[in-house]
């Protein structure tokens, strides 16, 4: 099991230059975050520091496979992921422009050490896709016929011939906005 701890580096100790770190995580990193969109999955992170004097430029290189949660039929869906992403830290106050970017971050001069789980967390996060659906290669939904005849059941239909009006409808249509 990883522990929060398993993802500090210390990069007070490390000389400038190049130097590389891999990382595993599986169910139970997900499981140290609340309210995570995550909950199964596997993923190797490969992450490059590139130490120089002041700044340090972190490249992650994720590969692994996530279970997520069909939007129909609520079935896993194994997802594999693979993406790159880039970080800079920088020690001292940002400048203007730094400020608004997203892979810039300030850390203190006396920091030596930094916590990789929140950003690998994040970088895992948004490499799910918005819409998760079981599809086949030609974009059919592959869900399970029982659940979506279940589905049918439920969902909203009109009676031919016959319109649903709702008062309350009709009474916002008479007002006019000018």
């Amino acid at each position: 099991m990883a522990g929060k701890g398993d993802f500090i580096v210390n990069f007070g100790s490390l000389p400038v230059g190049e130097h590389e770190f891999e990382f595993h995580v599986s169910d139970a990193f997900f499981q140290q975050f609340e309210n995570s969109i995550l909950e199964k999955g596997e993923a190797d992170i490969l992450v490059v520091l590139n130490k120089k004097e002041g700044l340090m430029l972190l490249d992650f290189t994720i590969q692994g496979m996530l279970h997520l949660p069909c939007d129909r039929c609520l079935q896993d869906i194994p997802f594999e992921v693979e993406n790159y992403f880039e970080l800079i830290l920088k020690a001292g106050i940002l400048s203007g422009d730094e400020e608004t970017s997203e892979t810039i971050i300030s850390i203190s001069p006396k920091e030596h050490e930094i916590d990789l789980a929140p950003y690998i967390y994040e970088f895992l996060t948004v490499s799910v896709p918005l819409r998760k659906i079981h599809e086949d290669a030609d974009g059919n939904p592959t869900c399970d016929p029982e659940v979506l005849k279940e589905l049918e059941k439920y969902a909203p239909h009109e009676e031919q011939g016959e319109e649903n009006h709702d008062p309350r409808w009709e009474m916002l249509k008479k007002i006019h906005l000018n």
